[in-house]
């Protein structure tokens, strides 16, 4: 099924103990409360709340990007071995905006060529809702690889 908003999916097979993850999660994840942050751990790479069935993070920024993905993990032990199921999807917020300007340049193109005729202005609105659009989705691609390779660091 084609969604409209971007989601990625992948498994990982990681040689590790349960123990040995539970301690990369603590050492790696400032874990979030509703009413704010924790104290902040040395060398945290991501931000999130983790559990025994997973985890939801994120990648800590020092500059904001709307387009950082949030991480659902769940995670199956076996012996030796633990199977890593990952999602990577948009913020809520970040799905609104791309919905709201996708929804409004689509309004406005609707709007120069059904009242008034006026293709070329339809043309470029339309043209801007691609642009946005296909922009978004390939900024979310590149912050998904960049969440990857940290991901990967945490658990190596």
């Amino acid at each position: 099924m084609i969604s409209f908003f971007p989601i990625q999916s992948e498994t990982r097979l990681v040689p590790l103990e349960k123990e040995t993850l539970d301690g990369k999660l603590e050492k790696h994840i400032k874990t979030i409360k509703r009413n704010g942050f924790q104290e902040e751990p040395k060398a945290h790479i991501f931000n999130g709340i983790w559990n025994e069935e997973g985890f939801t993070i994120s990648l800590k920024l020092k500059i904001s990007n709307n387009f950082i993905p949030i991480i659902n993990g769940s995670y199956i032990v076996t012996e030796g071995e633990i199977l890593i199921k990952l999602t990577y999807e948009m913020f809520p917020a970040t799905k609104k905006l791309l919905l709201l300007w996708t929804v409004l340049t689509i309004l406005i193109t609707l709007f120069f060529v059904v009242l008034h005729q006026a293709w070329l202005y339809g043309a470029i609105s339309f043209g801007f809702c691609l642009v946005n659009y296909i922009l978004s989705i390939e900024n979310f691609k590149l912050q998904v690889g960049k969440s990857k390779r940290m991901l990967d660091k945490m658990l190596s």
